[in-house]
């Protein structure tokens, strides 16, 4: 199936069909499910585009949170799936062993920048973070984990215990898992010491290493019961924070010094989002351990651990997850690694990011409330401010509301609720692409005239 024409609005969304669905849903479903950004209720989709149940076709810069990596109903990801299912669609891999899980643990194995890796296998990005906690403590014997603000890292008890995106994430939920401690990202547009980080990185680095040092390790927590730094290389709902090029080589020093383990949350980042295999591979470190999920089996719920083989081995069944790469998904998995690998999808990354930082860049130029464009690949966020460069969630939820009713999904989120994040499936072309930017630099110029009254949702 394919859409010929896009974005096709046939009426003004949401329409009868969406209301109704979302209705009944009101009636049966937790609000603890989720952020509903857009009333949208997809139907079905092909490469970067949606139709929703009235018929709408929308573009797609969302990609359901950064999963879709392959885009919707890619051939081969469809037929490898249809095949397994039609052989086995279970065998638990605790219990038993499984071809695809096996192939699926070496393409990973080779392409994660981790010497002699081994890899546990999860559900989702939230409990690949929670084994990510328990294989630290189980290796290291140490009880402590340090974790930035800003990072979401996951709805778990573990995941949402060292998160610190929103603290409604963590209303009503206490205790959760103790010694953590949260510092600062480096955020070279809006940081708390007030530093251009684009202008003086080594300068923000230096700040941040200073606070490190000397205020938390110093007195704060003892280094020597610290297990592991979790950190992602790029801030995904933070707001798509790209630190400074040599902070992660900077910091890795300090926590080799004391002996300290480095965890990078790629299950935003990975699986090619930044174009390269892994983000981690643009600030030139190799980490102890990886954690990836999102794009992997794209969105098709797999996740997991990639590590040091010597960190890697804990007590039989301790990471026992049932369905965890079960034939299916495995076999999803399977089928998006080489879709990646063979057309090039990387490489595609990196060009159409390329192409949509130039035009986000002369729209920068353009109007005063775009306040910073940053990201990698396919990975870009873009800060909308007011005339004092304050945040201004208000107008990024304006802008958002008017290109879903134009046929873009665009979603804000960030710390302050006022960065557009883009992260369309990696499969998109220019050509869509730049009918997407086109519908964003008109729902901006309509929000700016005031003729926009809705706002989307967004983290609260």
């Amino acid at each position: 199936m394919t859409f010929n024409e896009f974005p096709k609005i046939v009426v003004k969304p949401p329409g009868p069909k969406a209301k109704e669905l979302i209705e009944r849903e009101k009636k049966v479903i937790s609000s603890g499910l989720g952020v509903k950004l857009f009333p949208v209720v997809p139907e079905r989709g092909h490469g970067a585009l949606i139709e929703d149940v009235d018929g709408n076709v929308f573009i797609d810069f969302l990609a359901g949170a950064a999963a879709a990596s392959t885009g919707y109903a890619h051939p081969k990801l469809v037929n490898e799936v249809q095949e397994q299912v039609a052989k086995i669609q279970h065998s638990m891999i605790g219990y038993t062993y499984s071809k695809r899980a096996i192939e699926v643990a070496e393409i990973l194995a080779e392409k994660a920048p981790i010497e002699n890796p081994k890899i546990l296998f999860g559900l989702s990005g939230s409990d690949a973070m929670d084994l990510t906690m328990k294989v630290a403590r189980f290796a290291t014997r140490k009880p402590w984990f340090i974790a930035f603000i800003g990072a979401y890292h996951g709805q778990t008890y573990g995941a949402t215990s060292i998160a610190a995106f929103q603290s409604s994430q963590k209303r009503g939920f206490s205790p959760l898992v103790p010694n953590v401690v949260w510092i600062p990202y480096p955020n070279p547009y809006r940081n708390i010491w007030g530093i251009n980080g684009y202008e003086e990185p080594d300068e923000l680095i230096n700040h941040f290493l200073d606070y490190l040092e000397n205020y938390v390790l110093a007195h704060v927590v003892p280094p020597d019961e610290v297990a592991v730094l979790i950190a992602e290389p790029i801030q995904g709902d933070a707001g798509i924070v790209v630190p400074p090029e040599n902070f992660f080589k900077e910091l890795k020093k300090v926590l080799d010094e004391h002996g300290i383990l480095l965890a990078m949350d790629e299950v935003q980042t990975g699986i090619g989002r930044t174009g390269k295999w892994f983000a981690t591979e643009w600030f030139k470190i190799k980490p102890d351990f990886i954690s990836f999920g999102k794009g992997v089996a794209s969105g098709m719920g797999l996740s997991g651990v990639i590590g040091k083989a010597e960190l890697m081995d804990m007590t039989s069944g301790s990471a026992l997850l049932t369905p965890a790469a079960n034939p299916v998904i495995s076999a999803a998995a399977y089928a998006t690694l080489k879709i990646i690998e063979e057309e090039k999808v990387i490489e595609n990354a990196q060009k159409v990011g390329a192409f949509i930082m130039k035009r986000l860049k002369e729209m920068q130029e353009k109007y005063d409330v775009i306040g910073d464009v940053r990201g990698k690949g396919l990975m870009i966020g873009v800060e909308i401010v007011k005339p004092d460069d304050k945040p201004d969630p208000e107008l990024t939820g304006k802008i958002c509301w008017r290109a879903f009713e134009l046929g873009l999904i665009l979603p804000s989120y960030g710390m302050f609720g006022n960065v557009i994040r883009i992260t369309p499936p990696l499969v998109i072309t220019e050509g869509v692409a730049e009918k997407g930017l086109e519908i964003m630099e008109q729902a901006l110029k309509d929000a700016l005239a005031g003729k926009v009254t809705h706002k989307v949702v967004t983290w609260h």
